[in-house]
């Protein structure tokens, strides 16, 4: 739930912002206040957020009230901006267009609670400074003044967002921007470069090694907020459009692609690893018996089943019609045969229907593609030997 505190004493501007940002959000939760005395009695730790006006009718104290107590948007109808830096940002009130603004303002927002920030610069100064905009901006941020200490940063944090200086002394942004393109992609990992130098033409070799922008020092608050919402917001949609390919839309399993998009990177990523290919016994004679919807209840249930019976490291994807393909790191086949013999020992029957499945395991193969298909071999040898099997050689 986010918790807003709306501080303004206009009831129109009240109800267009709760109306914009409810349409928005889904579980929003507002305070309205409509003076400085009624704000004086609200404990602003209740609150994630606050929009204030920069006028209302008994004072014009309440700004300086909120500025480093609680995150603050300013609406106003005047030009000047003096708390912008103890701000979140200033929202004029002359153009419907600045609405949607503060909408996805608090969206992105209410977003980055759950992201961290790597800032990687060997100024103290230039750190402390991106570090107040971004947790300003509900980012939890993480320092480190060369590349080295930031890859020791990203090998033990799940980082979001990478903000590198291009010049450092040990490792610097473009080596730091390399090796982290050899891990992770652009869609997994936005990276900002940032750099005082004036020759555009470094900036050009940090992009081509694979940062997703770059902002030149000196540069303004709101510049850098909206190059990182900007970079962010395509990180959201990149991978929810990833992940709504990524799912079979029946089973809700991982399907194929998948295997190209991670699996194979992780293949690699594991010294040791196993492949288990399971495959429903005469399923096609089950939908020709009862009807589709009853084989399309069953694949649920399968699919289901196995999720809840593999461990949490574990990926479960349809790899075809009825067939499914779990990948176990750290993992032998005969510690799969375990897995696997437990999702069989506690099949239980969908609408009266019994049914079982065949499955073949294998952690022999240099890449994946071989150990699929040593899988795949061995399904096919408990299909030959009679079904309901598990063969693991």
């Amino acid at each position: 739930m986010l918790n807003i505190l709306l501080i303004e004493d206009n009831v129109t501007y009240q109800k267009a912002i709760i109306r914009l940002i409810e349409k928005e959000i889904l579980f929003v939760k507002f305070k309205v206040v409509e003076s400085f005395e009624e704000l004086k009695h609200i404990n602003l730790s209740d609150y994630d957020i606050a929009i204030c006006d920069d006028v209302l009718l008994d004072t014009n104290e309440h700004i300086q009230y909120l500025v480093n107590k609680i995150t603050t948007i300013i609406l106003t109808k005047d030009k000047s901006q003096k708390y912008i830096e103890s701000v979140l940002d200033y929202i004029y009130k002359d153009d419907v267009n600045t609405f949607k603004y503060l909408v996805q303002l608090i969206k992105r927002f209410n977003k980055n609670k759950n992201l961290k920030a790597l800032v990687v610069d060997d100024s103290k100064t230039i750190r402390n400074m991106i570090s107040k905009y971004l947790k300003l901006f509900n980012l939890d941020v993480i320092e480190a003044s060369n590349g080295k200490e930031a890859i020791n940063i990203l090998k033990n944090n799940k980082i979001s967002l990478l903000i590198v200086d291009i010049y450092m002394p040990v490792m610097d942004g473009f080596e730091l921007v390399k090796f982290v393109r050899k891990e992770k992609s652009f869609e997994e990992l936005p990276i900002l470069g940032v750099s005082g130098i004036n020759d555009n033409s470094e900036a050009v070799k940090l992009l081509k090694f694979g940062a997703n922008d770059f902002i030149k020092k000196p540069f303004s608050k709101e510049e850098l907020l909206i190059r990182i919402s900007n970079l962010l917001n395509l990180y959201d949609y990149i991978n929810q459009y990833k992940q709504k390919s990524e799912i079979d839309p029946l089973t809700k399993t991982y399907n194929r692609s998948i295997l190209e998009n991670k699996i194979d990177s992780l293949f690699h990523f594991y010294e040791k690893k196993a492949i288990a290919m399971l495959d429903i016994d005469f399923f096609k004679k089950i939908n020709d018996a009862y009807g589709h919807q009853v084989g399309d209840k069953i694949l649920k249930y399968f699919a289901f089943h196995i999720k809840n019976t593999i461990r949490k490291n574990d990926f479960v994807i349809r790899y075809g019609g009825e067939e499914f393909l779990i990948f176990m790191p750290n993992t032998s086949k005969q510690e799969a045969y375990v897995v696997v013999y437990k999702i069989k020992n506690t099949l239980k029957s969908v609408d009266n229907i019994n049914f079982t499945f065949s499955c073949g395991i294998a952690d022999e193969g240099n890449t994946l593609a071989e150990m699929i298909k040593i899988a795949d071999e061995r399904l096919y040898k408990a299909k030959k030997e009679g079904r309901d099997k598990i063969v693991i050689k």
